[in-house]
């Protein structure tokens, strides 16, 4: 199979999905498809070289290097990945089989530029966005900023909830520059960590938000600039708030369909609706992590 110029430091793009493969990561409109490790590494293979035949021999000695597997294995990821592209629904072709050659990338391809460049043109979307600079390198955290984003996905409140110290405002921030195409640029960071007065709590975020609020309580505020908007909060060190936090944010996740919210905390938020997600220490700290 022919080499094409190299796609792990920038996206390609087909149909509604984006593949960034140096960060081992398929997008679906800006969101996060979950996809087994050798079905990721099938399609960075056959992406490599769209339009060209990849026998299944080749196929298995760039996936499965230096290990014998059953033509069985192949068809076994192949259907699971066309399964997760929604290949053959609607008309939409991706991968076709060629009887006795191989498989071929068929869907048309054009390259999306690297995932710095694309949070760069989103965020310039909105005016807000104030999300702190994500770490450069993140080791050990990698599958925990992935599980949160599918998370999102599937529940509009979810809470980081660990020990002082253990990494949960940075894996946030990673989650949140992670979904930050998904949400069109639209996500808030609020540092909660500098607020004492429970009842300033949603002045906090509104006043980021840049909305004038004239009474003692921001929240009718707050939830009506917010009710048809799509857009990621980060409400970054709650637990000398709870109570406060979590009135706010089951106001907010009630009325704005669109929103989603991730918090950081010590301890849950125990609303309805809440996905708590436990963030524990690394098992072995990297050498020279500090």
């Amino acid at each position: 199979m022919a080499a094409v110029e190299d796609h792990t430091k920038v996206g390609i793009s087909f149909g509604a999905f984006t593949l960034f493969a140096g960060e081992r990561l398929l997008t679906r409109e800006g969101v996060p498809v979950k996809l087994g490790a050798r079905a990721l590494d099938i399609l960075v293979a056959l992406t490599s070289a769209p339009n060209e035949v990849c026998s299944k021999e080749e196929l298995m000695s760039r996936v499965w290097p230096g290990v014998t597997v059953e033509e069985g294995s192949v068809r076994f990821h192949i259907a699971s990945l066309r399964k997760a592209l929604g290949d053959g629904k609607d008309g939409a072709r991706f991968i076709a089989t060629l009887p006795g050659r191989g498989y071929c990338f068929v869907a048309a391809v054009s390259q999306a530029g690297s995932r710095r460049n694309d949070e760069k043109i989103a965020a310039s979307n909105f005016p807000h966005a104030n999300i702190p600079t994500r770490l450069s390198r993140m080791l050990g955290r990698d599958e925990d900023v992935l599980k949160l984003s599918f998370s999102l996905t599937a529940s509009r409140l979810v809470t980081v909830v660990g020990p002082g110290g253990v990494g949960k405002t940075t894996v946030a921030v990673a989650v949140a520059h992670h979904l930050m195409s998904a949400f069109a640029g639209s996500v808030l960071f609020v540092d909660l960590g500098v607020v004492t007065d429970p009842k300033l709590v949603p002045t906090a975020v509104a006043s980021i938000l840049g909305l004038s609020v004239h009474s003692d309580d921001a929240i009718p505020s707050l939830v009506a600039y917010l009710r048809d908007k799509r857009i990621l909060l980060v409400l970054d060190t709650c637990e000398h708030l709870i109570e406060a936090v979590a009135t706010l944010a089951v106001s907010i996740v009630e009325a704005g369909l669109q929103v989603h919210i991730i918090a950081t905390s010590r301890e849950a938020l125990r609303v309805e609706g809440e996905h708590v997600y436990r963030l524990d220490a690394l098992a072995c700290p990297p050498i020279g992590g500090g």
